[in-house]
């Protein structure tokens, strides 16, 4: 391990190593390599007040964070920028990160990271944690959204790198630029511009289906549950449904086997725990509605 100052250092060192010293005290977090492959993870990290920013490159892995992790920071959230292909799975649902895409995670909410093997030298992700209240953008999409938008993401990483590099100065970086708020104005800035060039029918819907689809596990998933969450009548909830073509029930319905379907697809579940995780009671029930969906059994191909 080298230590550049009392701020910032690098951290270069097997996968053990790397959780035990890096993923752990500072990610609250745990990273597990791909396969046999071990090797080392190269972390360049600073901080500024209670914020930190962390950049992490690495072999292929899984990096893990469970629900309701970094007590130390209070009220946060999270921003990563992949600059390699990965893979973010959080309540039940599963984003491909494209390199140059901009993903923000409200700071309770657990979720896994999979850096893939695309056949290049490392994996490259940098990694923000932003000391405040969530965005209330994130709230609406139940903790986790995917922005695309490289020219955010270049902005975003500019300043982490700034953040890791700046951090040992004499001078404190937040006493001259504050920022962590740049960031959080930007992602905000963004999603409201994304938000008004969308009506609000098809805004309504959208929601409602992201919404579904990071609870395909929940058990009362339903009109009540969904109702609640975003403060309408029943009523109100099927007429907005019903502008999509389909009932709420074949909503649910589809985003629960496509779930499954994923997971089916990557191997390594029990296919009764499967079927308990997405939110089905009864076996049969599962099969049939698998089958005429995809238009054959769980098991087969």
């Amino acid at each position: 391990m080298q230590e550049s100052s009392a701020w910032g250092s690098i951290l270069c060192a097997g996968p053990d190593e790397h959780c035990r010293r890096l993923c752990q005290p500072l990610l609250d977090s745990a990273l597990e390599p791909l396969g046999s492959q071990s090797g080392a993870a190269n972390v360049l990290f600073g901080f500024v007040g209670r914020h930190r920013a962390i950049q992490i490159r690495s072999g292929p892995g899984v990096i893990r964070r469970p629900a309701g992790g970094f007590s130390r920071l209070g009220d946060h959230y999270l921003v990563l920028v992949p600059w390699s292909a990965c893979l973010l799975v959080s309540g039940g649902q599963s984003c491909a990160l494209a390199p140059g895409m901009v993903a923000a995670i409200d700071g309770d909410r657990g979720f896994e990271l999979q850096l893939v093997d695309d056949g290049g030298e490392g994996r490259v992700v940098d990694w923000l944690h932003i000391a405040a209240p969530s965005l209330p953008e994130l709230r609406r999409v139940t903790g986790c959204i995917a922005m695309t938008s490289v020219m955010l993401a270049r902005y975003v990483s500019s300043h982490a790198r700034l953040i890791v590099k700046g951090v040992g100065a004499d001078e404190p970086l937040a006493a001259r630029m504050p920022v962590f708020d740049y960031i959080r104005r930007a992602i905000r800035d963004y999603v409201q511009q994304a938000d008004a060039a969308e009506p609000e029918g098809p805004r309504s819907l959208h929601r409602i289906q992201t919404f579904i689809e990071s609870h395909v596990g929940h058990p009362q998933l339903g009109a009540d549950l969904i109702a609640r969450e975003f403060g309408i009548s029943k009523r109100k909830l099927y007429a907005v449904v019903g502008e999509s073509g389909a009932s709420l029930h074949d909503m649910i319905m589809a985003a629960r086997l496509e779930a499954a379907h994923r997971v089916i697809e990557a191997g390594g579940q029990k296919m009764a725990s499967l079927i308990r995780d997405h939110g089905f009671t009864n076996a049969s029930t599962f099969y049939r509605n698998y089958k005429r969906r995809f238009g054959r059994t769980p098991r087969a191909g």
